[in-house]
């Protein structure tokens, strides 16, 4: 078995498509000028995203008097729970 010229016919066939390759490499291309288009005005839709998201960053994550109060009624018993409730405004929430 030789093994030459099996590698030999593989150089070949890359000698020819590197030379391809290299060839059309060497021609540089001229970069395209795209005009760009100034928007003229904002809409009203995006101003409102706007005032809305900065309203948002101010609230905080959490009730920090709402979870003190859980706190409190779980450590002094007082924490009840209406799993029925609970079910429905899951269904309500989720669907």
């Amino acid at each position: 078995m030789d093994i030459s010229k099996v590698s030999s016919m593989l150089n070949a066939d890359m000698g020819m498509s590197k030379s391809k390759t290299q060839s059309a490499a060497l021609v540089p291309e001229k970069p395209v000028a795209v005009p760009i288009k100034v928007q003229q005005e904002v809409s009203e839709d995006c101003k409102l995203l706007e005032h809305t998201k900065y309203s948002l960053e101010q609230l905080p994550d959490f009730d920090l008097n709402k979870v003190e109060q859980i706190r409190q009624s779980l450590v002094d018993g007082s924490f009840e729970l209406n799993l029925e409730q609970l079910a429905e405004t899951m269904v309500q929430q989720h669907g």
